[in-house]
């Protein structure tokens, strides 16, 4: 069964007395894959700062995430210099590349930002179910190709467009994974996951702020205006959501 870092295991998959899955790829699962599916799943919490995997080690589990939200970060030469490449939450799984290998390496590491739970299982059982499931097999493989989207699409982000366009592509993909509108993040977070430095964070947000767009106080921002956001970022966040929407339809 997979366990986060935190090493807290809840129940191991949802009853009939309770609400089924949130993650949106379990839920395209029919009854039989999942019931083949759930002896190997286990839920567990997913704190803050928790590693789910690490760059250049094998990835021994996967997450499906049900709440909060996964960075995906390139390693650099410190820490200082690690980049935020992509977000996985409930609308995905940590772990696509097991649909390549039962124990495939990780090129990037996975760190929780936003805490909630997710569904772990072992990369082997994971990648042997695979076997006889064509339809996550399917989903898996959209998962893959959403997060190889993700990372050409963010690195020709961060090296053509404005900060305040960054950060408001940032934040919509954030908002995108969570219930609500407050996001629980420090500009220190959110200038280690655009490789900026702190004050320009806080000039990006001030002028967001001060269009009405968001609302910033000490660990938290608000979104208060989703769709003069979507206006003021690049237009590398509709070609996400268009590669997104695009792919399900020829997978269905």
């Amino acid at each position: 069964m997979g366990v986060s870092k935190s090493g807290n295991v809840l129940d191991t998959f949802p009853s009939p007395a309770r609400p089924m899955f949130r993650n949106r790829l379990l839920q395209r699962l029919p009854a039989e894959e999942l019931r083949r599916l759930r002896p190997h799943l286990a839920r567990v919490r997913l704190a803050q700062g928790d590693v789910l995997q690490r760059a250049a080690n094998r990835a021994g589990q996967a997450f499906f995430v049900e709440q909060g939200y996964v960075s995906m970060v390139a390693e650099a030469a410190s820490a200082e210099e690690r980049v935020e490449v992509g977000l996985i939450g409930r609308e995905s799984v940590v772990g696509s590349p097991v649909l390549l290998a039962a124990d495939p390496a990780s090129s990037l590491q996975a760190v929780v930002q936003v805490p909630g739970t997710a569904y772990g299982i072992g990369a082997e059982a994971l990648h042997a179910s695979l076997e006889y499931a064509p339809v996550l097999r399917r989903a898996m493989r959209q998962a893959l190709e959403t997060l190889v989207a993700q990372l050409a699409q963010v690195a020709a982000c961060n090296s053509r467009h404005t900060l305040p366009e960054r950060l408001a592509r940032w934040l919509l993909m954030a908002h995108d994974r969570v219930d609500g509108d407050e996001l629980p993040l420090t500009q220190d977070l959110l200038a280690a996951m655009l490789a900026v430095r702190r004050p320009g964070v806080t000039i990006a947000l001030g002028a967001l702020g001060a269009a009405g767009l968001v609302r910033h106080s000490r660990g938290r921002i608000v979104i208060c205006d989703r769709p003069g956001l979507e206006t003021a970022t690049c237009g590398c966040y509709a070609r996400l959501r268009q590669f997104v929407a695009t792919l399900e339809q020829s997978v269905s």
